[in-house]
Order: structure tokens, then sequence, then C-alpha cells
């Protein structure tokens, strides 16, 4: 795999609504996506979706 730049990650990782679509765009597979922004800590597509659906419930609760 060649290197990819942090930048162009954190940048997927704020425009896609996949992991797969971030992969897809930066011409990795999505588990690679994945583990590049663990390295990184950088959140996922896929964490942002469950933390907002966590924030939400986290609302209707209160």
């Amino acid at each position: 795999m060649p290197p990819i730049a942090k930048d162009r990650i954190e940048r997927a990782a704020r425009i896609y609504a996949s992991n797969h679509d971030a992969g897809s765009a930066l011409g990795i597979a999505p588990g690679s996506f994945s583990r590049l922004c663990r390295r990184y800590g950088i959140e996922t597509p896929q964490a942002r979706k469950r933390r907002q659906r966590s924030d939400v419930k986290l609302k209707i609760k209160n």
C-alpha cells in the first residue's frame, strides 16, 4: 500500500458518509482505511455515526 498523508485521511473521514466510500476514494480497502484512522487517532465515518446516534438517544432521555 502506498503511503497516504494524514491530511488526506482526515479529509476523507470528514467528507464521506461511510468507511467504504472513504476507502474507495483513497484507493484502499475499507478495513485499511479504518486501520489508518486508528493509527492516526482519526474518527471514522462509522464511529461518527455511532456517536451521533448515541448523542440523540441521550437528548431524548433528558
